[in-house]
């Protein structure tokens, strides 16, 4: 599973650097085969979940709670990825997404495969003692934000 989400971050990182420099990202074989096995789209918009291993009370039942609230309304939407951002291998998003809290919740926006635009979703740790309200507040920020699409 390391190795898919170490993947899963190499692909995101290429997407927004081609984005960035205006050129088309080829999908390669590999790509491909990651996707199919891992039921992801490169063509879906992304919903990353990045931690690091710096101490914090509600990171775990954060994490838990985006993941249900994901799996119940945005499943065949967008691609969901959970990632280590503290992991050199994944240092490349540190920079990207300006990520310093132990967790953020990035929203990337696809289309043909290229990145388009970001944007974080803020203080959803302070949300964790109410679910209901966390439950409202995501599925609000992603319908914002990529329900455009």
């Amino acid at each position: 599973m390391k190795y898919f989400l170490c993947l899963a971050a190499f692909l995101g990182f290429c997407n927004f650097a081609y984005a960035q420099d205006g050129n088309q990202m080829l999908q390669t074989e590999v790509e491909e085969e990651y996707y199919q096995q891992e039921n992801q789209s490169p063509e879906k918009s992304n919903i990353y979940i990045f931690f690091n291993n710096q101490p914090c009370q509600n990171c775990p039942q954060a994490i838990a709670m985006i993941e249900e609230a994901y799996n119940q309304n945005f499943l065949n939407q967008y691609n969901l990825y959970t990632i280590d951002y503290a992991d050199d291998t994944n240092s490349g998003f540190v920079q990207m997404f300006a990520l310093s809290n132990p967790l953020e919740v990035v929203m990337v926006q696809m289309n043909n495969g290229e990145m388009q635009g970001y944007q974080k979703i803020e203080g959803i740790t302070d949300m964790v003692p109410d679910p209901m309200a966390f439950n409202e507040y995501f599925v609000s920020q992603v319908n914002g934000y990529l329900g455009g699409e």
